[in-house]
């Protein structure tokens, strides 16, 4: 019923071993480039994650001054704005930490431990003890922090500040955001406990908002800047603008550098098609010879590299799906300190399957496209007088 694809396939069966050796060039390439994809998403969506999870998706801060007075009146006019879920008040400053035996520079985030649990991040963190709304000597410290410094729940500890004031604290939690630079960087204790250190009095230095739709911040921002002309604010995606362009980025030269496995899968299947047009010149010509179009000929080779690209493309596919869900059962450990997060997490998208698919089946369509053209240029009759 179909000759074309009958023949195609014929041929490609007579040479079997060069036909499985492409189809495995074309499924380890499909193949690789998912599973490089899928970590690269999933390396983006986790640092993305952490960022909106451990950080303000917007901060607030007055242009005026150190402080925002009244900020109280200030947090009600902002949970009016569309998209704002929430609206802490938050002091930061820097300190060093004393143990009195070392001594570390950290950051140190004043903040409502009530309003912290209603916003809804504080307490996923929290891997031991807590932070008490009335304690006054209470700190929070990050996990790495505290393994640096050996420090656990119920050691003593000095905050010292710019400002001169040294303050004996006790360590009341440990938190654990699995986001090295917080983790190692971050000291959370009370807020009314940072207004006496920082001397800020009945006010603060910064306002922290959640968003329902993070993505939109840039939007809320500038409404922010638009409705208070004294206060500054700064949306996570301008503070990480250049990251995220970095992971963009790097995601397009990765697809790059990975596609060349492709093109190699696509030299070896031109190499076995061009091979079956020399081997089988003879048999095209007697085609040709009785009434065979240039139309058929060339389908015969189109086929050919549309079936090695459809059986790679599959078998790549599925191969990529299940080394995937591996490596998302088994995930690669980072060194936390030079890659911010503890191990490589994995992000399947169906977009990318499709991408692939359809970049692949490109490649191997061209692959075919010169032996058939080959192929239909040959001329029937002074073939068959040379080899009769």
């Amino acid at each position: 019923k179909n000759l074309e694809l009958f023949i195609a396939l014929k041929q490609l069966k007579a040479k079997w071993k060069q036909t499985t050796l492409a189809i495995l060039s074309v499924s380890v390439g499909v193949m690789i480039l998912i599973c490089a994809l899928s970590l690269t998403n999933g390396f983006e969506k986790d640092l993305i994650d952490k960022i909106l999870g451990t950080n303000a998706h917007i901060s607030v801060e007055s242009a005026l001054s150190d402080r925002i007075p009244d900020y109280g009146k200030i947090i009600d006019k902002i949970e009016k704005l569309d998209n704002v879920k929430s609206v802490t008040p938050t002091i930061k400053g820097q300190a060093l930490i004393n143990t009195g035996v070392e001594v570390k520079g950290i950051l140190v985030y004043g903040v409502d431990p009530e309003l912290e649990s209603k916003a809804g991040e504080w307490k996923k963190y929290l891997i031991n003890g807590t932070l008490n709304r009335t304690s006054k000597t209470g700190v929070v410290l990050g996990y790495e922090l505290a393994r640096k410094m050996s420090l656990s729940v119920g050691d003593s500890v000095q905050l010292v500040t710019g400002v001169g004031v040294i303050t004996p604290l006790t360590i009341t939690g440990i938190y654990r955001a699995d986001f090295y630079e917080i983790d190692v960087r971050v000291a959370f204790i009370n807020l009314v406990q940072a207004q006496e250190i920082y001397k800020l009095e009945n006010s603060v230095n910064a306002l922290s908002i959640k968003l329902v739709d993070p993505l939109n911040s840039d939007k809320v921002s500038d409404k922010i800047m638009e409705d208070f002309s004294s206060l500054n604010s700064r949306s996570w995606l301008k503070d990480n603008r250049g990251l995220l362009a970095a992971m963009a980025t790097e995601k397009k030269v990765i697809f790059i550098v990975m596609m060349f496995i492709i093109i190699v899968a696509m030299l070896g299947i031109a190499n076995l098609l061009v091979m079956i047009v020399i081997e089988k010149t003879m048999e095209i010509s007697i085609l040709r010879a009785i009434g065979a179009s240039k139309r058929t000929i060339s389908l015969i080779f189109l086929y050919q590299g549309i079936f090695i690209g459809l059986c790679g493309i599959v078998s790549g596919c599925i191969s990529g799906y299940f080394a995937s869900l591996l490596l998302s059962k088994y995930p690669i450990s980072l060194p936390s300190d030079v890659y911010i997060i503890g191990n490589l997490p994995v992000s399947m998208q169906l977009q990318d399957f499709v991408f692939v698919s359809v970049s692949a089946f490109i490649v191997c369509l061209i692959a075919s496209i010169v032996p058939a053209r080959r192929a239909v240029k040959l001329k029937p009759i002074e073939t068959i007088r040379r080899n009769r």
